[in-house]
């Protein structure tokens, strides 16, 4: 069966993406509370091996993505992942995969126990809505899952007086409207905290517009607005029905450890996902985590245990992460269809680059993505790379069809005396206008790679501030060289970097002034409101 033949749009719906490769398909695996088992783990190894290329990608969506299936076969694929209870993650305007960190019997920094929240927002995995909503738990303010920025609905694990809960926020997202959550709630308690999904959800049924989400509704009501409408109700608890995340503990566990693996750009071959889930099964608790940071993590291992397994994993081609660099975590923009860049070949150049200079041991988090959709976390980072095509409209062949309008997320352009107008300072770069020409009348003016700065998750959530645009790829590597080098003159991680020198300066120092960005001098793009 040919692409042409089937409903493309209908299969990214429930799962299965197409690849810019003809006949080609990705297939994105939904998750237990962001964990698998080690038989379901050897279950897509097997999967990789006979119907893809052997490849499993640990994504920032905190799932696995089984790239190059052919669309033949993804029937089977879905038969044999339902063998091990396995369902496909759903992409579009639906519910999406639970996003969860560790719990507290696992975490010694968690103060609640997230799975068990997790358990309970599980069930809305099911809802069938006209709206892409995300929805994360993290187990405490170190929010290591993003979700003030991931998720349109986050769950942030406190504890004040002696008194746990969660504070909620709402909004979060990146893509080309990213947008920071805003903080609607302190305090909630697991069933409070379902009351308050549920409020969100009515919310956008009822006032929602296609295609809107949490921050559209927060822009377009106001704040205060949304505040009131989703913080309705939330004492009338009930009891609420949890869908069991069977890699949940017992009891508090101690005296053990969380291993970290090294998984550039996410990709692990099936023969390490094996070594992964063997690694788990003898040493851990059985199963792996999934990281925002596309990281595969073992929980569960005795410090004493590291060295052996430091070595079973280097011959299987796998390092520790053990301090310092972070994984360089990006999409899989070169084979995506919506990509702009090769964000694989850049990351393990510099990833390459970071060994050589002997500064691996230093605190840097870099990570990269193929368009402005941002899928690897490039507005998170202290250096993020995502890529960007300038469109420029042909006059003489634009017949205005208004299909251009239709696509822009960032309403850029719009239909004047029969013609396609850009207003190229609303436009995010996206490329998605010049993709859906029906007469190639929207040409790619400029393309490469957008340069972000000083982006960060957690207490301080920040998204990178743009220094560089149309970088081809010897010119990004040249710009993060250039911040390598300080922090290795320095000594010190990027963070503190930037913080002392200012992302004006080092903009200044290390862009060429023909790629530079426009300054920004703000301390970044973090909303405020007022908790109503």
């Amino acid at each position: 069966m040919q692409k042409s033949q089937v409903n493309v749009e209908e299969l990214r719906r429930g799962g299965v993406v197409a690849l810019r490769e003809k006949d080609m398909f990705s297939i994105w695996v939904k998750t237990a509370c962001s964990n698998l088992n080690s038989r379901q783990l050897k279950k897509l190894a097997d999967i990789t091996d006979k119907y893809a290329r052997s490849l499993l990608l640990f994504t920032s969506r905190q799932i696995p993505i089984i790239p190059f299936v052919n669309i033949r076969d993804v029937t089977f694929v879905k038969r044999e992942l339902a063998e091990v209870e396995m369902d496909l993650d759903r992409c579009g305007s639906r519910v999406r995969n639970l996003n969860v960190c560790y719990e507290d019997k696992i975490c010694p920094e968690a103060v609640v126990n997230c799975i068990s929240l997790g358990e309970k927002l599980e069930r809305f995995f099911s809802s069938q809505l006209m709206h892409k909503v995300k929805i994360g738990v993290a187990g405490c303010s170190r929010d290591c899952i993003f979700t003030s920025t991931l998720t349109d609905i986050g769950f942030i694990g406190v504890e004040v007086n002696g008194a746990k809960g969660y504070d909620a926020y709402a909004g979060g997202r990146l893509g080309v409207n990213p947008f920071v959550g805003i903080k609607v709630a302190e305090r909630l308690s697991e069933d409070a905290s379902v009351k308050l999904v549920q409020n969100v959800l009515d919310l956008l049924e009822h006032q929602g517009k296609p295609g809107e989400r949490a921050a559209d509704l927060i822009t377009r009501l106001g704040a205060d607005t949304f505040n009131q409408e989703v913080t309705m109700d939330l004492d009338n608890s009930r009891n609420n029905q949890a869908i069991n995340c069977p890699t949940g503990l017992e009891e508090k566990q101690t005296g053990k450890t969380i291993l970290k693996i090294r998984a550039t750009c996410g990709e692990v071959t099936s023969n390490q996902v094996r070594k992964i889930a063997d690694i788990s099964e003898r040493f851990g608790y059985g199963f792996v985590h999934f990281s925002v940071r596309g990281s595969p993590e073992i929980p569960g291992i005795d410090v004493k245990n590291l060295p052996d397994i430091k070595e079973e994993l280097k011959d299987a081609g796998l390092l520790m992460i053990d301090s310092g660099l972070e994984n360089l975590q990006s999409c899989f923009g070169d084979y995506c269809a919506e990509g702009l860049a090769d964000p694989q070949s850049l990351l393990r150049r510099v990833e390459n680059r970071i060994k050589d200079m002997g500064i691996d041991k230093l605190k840097i988090t870099i990570s990269a993505s193929g368009c402005p959709n941002s899928c690897g976390i490039a507005h998170l980072s202290d250096i993020g790379f995502h890529g960007v095509v300038e469109p420029q409209v042909d006059i003489a062949s634009c017949n205005g069809c208004g299909l251009c309008v239709s696509v822009c997320k960032r309403k850029a352009i719009e239909i004047k005396d029969s013609k396609a107008v850009i207003d190229i300072k609303q436009c995010r770069l996206c490329g998605q206008c010049v993709s859906i020409c029906p007469l190639d009348a929207i040409l790619e003016k400029r393309k490469g790679f957008a340069v972000l700065l000083g982006g960060r998750g957690g207490e301080d959530t920040r998204l990178g501030t743009k220094i560089a645009e149309y970088a081809s790829e010897d010119e990004a590597f040249k710009i993060v060289e250039g911040l390598l080098a300080l922090v290795k003159d320095r000594g010190v991680d990027a963070k503190t970097i930037i913080e002392q020198i200012g992302i004006v300066n080092i903009r200044k120092t290390i862009v060429p002034e023909d790629k530079a960005a426009t300054a920004h001098t703000g301390k970044g793009n973090k909303h405020e409101h007022p908790i109503k």
